[in-house]
């Protein structure tokens, strides 16, 4: 795929002087790297890269605590002599709803089915009554579309998907022989052990150092401290380097499955790195996967790499560029926005492909570990009642595309850079800002030219596109 044409500055687009959108979404600071991990703070990035695509079609403002702000808001954009619509990226059961102006609802969603009944006191739990109280549902892919019309939502859905940021795109292919820094602390296990000082044991005598250590000895054991950092330079990352993005506290992403299958995998090749990028800045979050891995005491000469500090756009894109694929395990996904980005930039995946994973994942575009549907609650219901499902993971699944992949990097390096050209072409279809601006313009002027129908033909129940996978 070309890779040297980018899209221009939003800023520099003709942008409509009377439209405007008021864009409403958690607002939980998580893009500026606070409150990482928190129930909904990607929702945030989501709604970022639609606020600076959004800047093309008119003014974007927006609008905080929207319970209290958004009619006024809506009163003042009209006193500017502007037409507003109010976007929001957010599930159906936080959204506030404008009174005076149109409503455009962004979900993501993870599950096969949608909660259709007002649960936890909250009659927006409903998702299908609640979606048909919009003008328009925007949806990332097929999955989500199908879930909704499954519960019998009868709101027009326009599929517009979440944009790659076109710096992914741009990144030079994955080389053999590299060596990347990234500019970040990690730590780094198995940590080298610090040679013996013969020189100061000389100079401070055996029988000193053999009281000492006996006095160590006596005195009550602490609990093992976190390790150090890698230091101060930056992480040096070469050889096959599987990046998984996760946050540690989300019990869909199943972690553990993951790095017992890297451990077992590759654990006797050195030139393997699997890094776990943590989503938290919560520091028994971080320790949990750190005991875990030591309790594990799986031996190995791969090399196990944890990030927790908050990286910035570049860094990640940084971190894109050291990998040699991106590595999950996780049960549902709304969209997975780092696996797009790292397909994006040419990094085939490990993956399973349900949920909505399926609307882009497959086999063409990396390896896909086996999963099969089990029952599942949805996360925000109080009692946790089983009224859906997610993706069991197969263990040795796991294993066994790892595997494949190393070998596929080491041995066929032209097969791996072919399935790598694939990656970005398909992701530049399904994700490219230019494709998505226009799937997203022509939504918007569907709805404020009156072009939008209850009856449309889409919203017969099965209308998307054929889902592989039940979770």
């Amino acid at each position: 795929m070309e890779r040297s044409s980018a899209t221009l500055p939003f800023g520099r687009h003709s942008a409509d002087s009377r439209r405007a959108t008021l864009l409403t979404c958690y607002m939980t600071g998580a893009t500026e790297g606070k409150n990482l991990g928190i129930a909904g703070y990607s929702h945030d990035f989501v709604a970022r890269l639609f606020g600076q695509m959004l800047e093309r079609w008119g003014k974007v403002i927006p609008v905080p605590k929207p319970e209290e702000n958004l009619e006024a808001a809506i009163r003042d954009a009209r006193a500017q002599g502007l037409d507003p619509v109010h976007l929001s990226v957010l599930p159906f059961q936080d959204v506030c709803l404008a009174r005076t102006a149109p409503n455009i609802v962004m979900p993501a969603w993870e599950f096969p089915d949608v909660p259709n009944y007002g649960f936890n006191d909250n009659p927006q739990n409903n998702w299908p009554a609640t979606a048909d109280r919009c003008d328009l549902v925007l949806v990332s892919g097929p999955f989500t579309e199908q879930a909704l019309r499954k519960g019998n939502a009868k709101v027009p859905i326009r599929t517009v998907q979440v944009p790659t940021p076109d710096g992914y795109f741009l990144l030079p292919d994955w080389e053999p022989n590299q060596t990347k820094r990234v500019d970040c602390p990690a730590y780094v296990f198995p940590q080298p052990k610090a040679p013996l000082n013969a020189k100061l044991l000389l100079s401070q005598g055996y029988e000193f150092v053999a009281s000492n250590l006996a006095a160590a000895g006596r005195r009550k054991r602490k609990p093992q401290l976190m390790p150090r950092y890698a230091g101060t330079s930056p992480l040096e990352l070469s050889g096959v380097v599987y990046t998984s993005v996760f946050n540690p506290a989300d019990g869909r992403k199943n972690w553990r499955d993951m790095l017992t299958g890297f451990l077992y995998a590759l654990g006797d090749r050195e030139d393997a790195t699997l890094v776990l990028k943590l989503i938290t800045k919560n520091a028994r979050a971080v320790r949990k996967v750190v005991d875990y891995y030591r309790h594990r005491d799986i031996p190995h000469r791969c090399k196990v790499v944890v990030i927790c500090d908050f990286l910035s756009e570049d860094q990640m894109c940084k971190l894109a560029e050291a990998s040699t694929y991106y590595l999950q395990t996780t049960k549902a996904e709304g969209n997975c926005l780092p696996l797009m980005n790292f397909l994006a930039a040419g990094r085939p995946g490990i993956s399973p492909d349900h949920s909505a994973m399926s609307d882009y994942f497959d086999e063409s575009v990396g390896f896909v570990i086996e999963s099969h549907p089990e029952p599942a609650a949805w996360p925000h219901q109080k009692r946790m009642p089983l009224r859906s499902t997610w993706g069991r993971l197969v263990w040795p699944s796991i294993v066994e595309q790892i595997r494949r992949s190393y070998h596929l990097a080491k041995d066929r390096p032209e097969q791996y850079a072919a399935m790598a050209d694939r990656c970005r072409t398909k992701m530049h279809a399904w994700a490219g800002f230019e494709p998505v601006w226009q799937r997203l313009h022509s939504a918007l002027e569907e709805l404020v030219n009156g072009q939008l129908r209850r009856d449309d033909a889409r919203a017969a129940v099965g209308s998307a596109a054929p889902l592989r996978r039940a979770a």
